[in-house]
């Protein structure tokens, strides 16, 4: 094998035993995924674009390739699926400033990896990360399986939809996760913003403190995402860490882990569709990513994003090892250790 540091330039591949393509390595499941891959003994190349930060990646045997999922063309990308055993793609945004955005990066980037993977890796083994945001939130009573129909209410959700169906059209050997909401260390998005306010000693609840949420630690998730490529998983996926918490639950978890009681804020639906609306305009005039949309607070407001985790579990013997209190209290401690909350 030809180990690589982060940065170091492509000259080749060469390998004696599994290899996996990643992309979206240098983000936080990514990231976490890669580290994973390199312990249970896998060769990994990570896609990585010019401007991307290897923070992550940074003096890890992996090789990195320089590409862009969303070029058609890209000769690297190619290159890089030459005896590939496994494709994990976890390249994404959660975020857009314009509507287009999601289906250019999401759906098409899948669009660009599938065509690659047709023309050079056709036998790899594809393992695409999708989002619950492409079933949707629960409607009644009953929490979501792989067998109930998709019902996105988003613009995200929708091009995480539409990317699986390119997935399922390809004739590849295939898996897609659907994780629900993941946290733990690195995380500077999602459950980082709750940790954050809950320093401050507020907690600002944009609906009912018994809303219900799926959960599942990062380490789970990608613990669960090798055991699909272990067993020859096939067909889409949930991963969990166990029955469903609701948001206060997951509020006081995170208020021990940083020994404060914070004081809930009930967020009207005005005010919070006014700051999505000044996010995305803020997003459109700079060219970054909005914190929150209007399409993705519609998404926050829901009661129930709960998902069943048993296909994994009979599939795969997949068990979560991580309790919430558990993960709570160490991702504060890993965020306060990064400097990321005050210790």
């Amino acid at each position: 094998m030809l180990a690589f540091r982060a940065g170091a330039s492509y000259i080749g591949f060469m390998s004696d035993s599994r290899t996996a393509l990643v992309t979206g390595g240098t983000g936080f499941i990514g990231s976490h995924l890669v580290a994973e891959l390199l312990s249970s003994g896998w060769d990994v190349r990570c896609v990585v674009r010019p401007s991307s930060n290897l923070k992550w990646l940074d003096g890890k045997s992996i090789q990195p390739v320089t590409a862009d999922i969303t070029d058609p063309d890209s000769v690297a990308l190619k290159k890089a699926l030459e005896g590939v055993s496994a494709v994990f793609h976890f390249a994404g945004i959660t975020s857009s400033a314009t509507d287009e955005g999601y289906a250019r990066v999401n759906t098409e980037g899948t669009r660009r990896i599938v065509n690659a993977m047709d023309e050079v890796g056709p036998d790899a083994h594809l393992i695409s990360c999708s989002s619950l945001a492409a079933a949707g939130p629960v409607k009644g009573r009953k929490t979501i399986n792989e067998t109930d129909a998709a019902k996105p209410m988003s613009l995200y959700g929708k091009s995480k939809l539409a990317a699986e169906g390119i997935v399922e059209e390809s004739g590849l050997k295939y898996a897609i996760v659907r994780p629900p909401v993941v946290y733990g260390p690195r995380d500077k998005k999602g459950v980082f913003s709750l940790f954050r306010f809950v320093s401050h000693g507020i907690a600002p609840r944009l609906t009912s403190a018994t809303q219900k949420l799926s959960i599942v630690h990062v380490s789970d998730l990608v613990r669960g995402i090798l055991q699909i490529a272990d067993g020859d998983g096939r067909g889409i996926y949930y991963m969990t860490d166990g029955p469903p918490h609701t948001w206060d639950e997951v509020i006081g978890t995170i208020g021990t882990a940083l020994r404060q009681r914070p004081r809930v804020v009930e967020v009207s639906p005005g005010i919070a569709d006014a700051v999505a609306k000044v996010e995305r305009l803020r997003g459109m005039l700079m060219g970054a990513k909005p914190f929150i949309t209007p399409d993705r607070l519609t998404e926050l407001m829901q009661s129930d994003w709960t998902c069943s985790d048993a296909r994994a579990r009979l599939d795969l013997e997949y068990e979560p090892k991580v309790t919430l209190a558990e993960g709570i209290q160490s991702t504060a401690d890993w965020y306060r250790s990064a400097g990321w909350l005050a210790k």
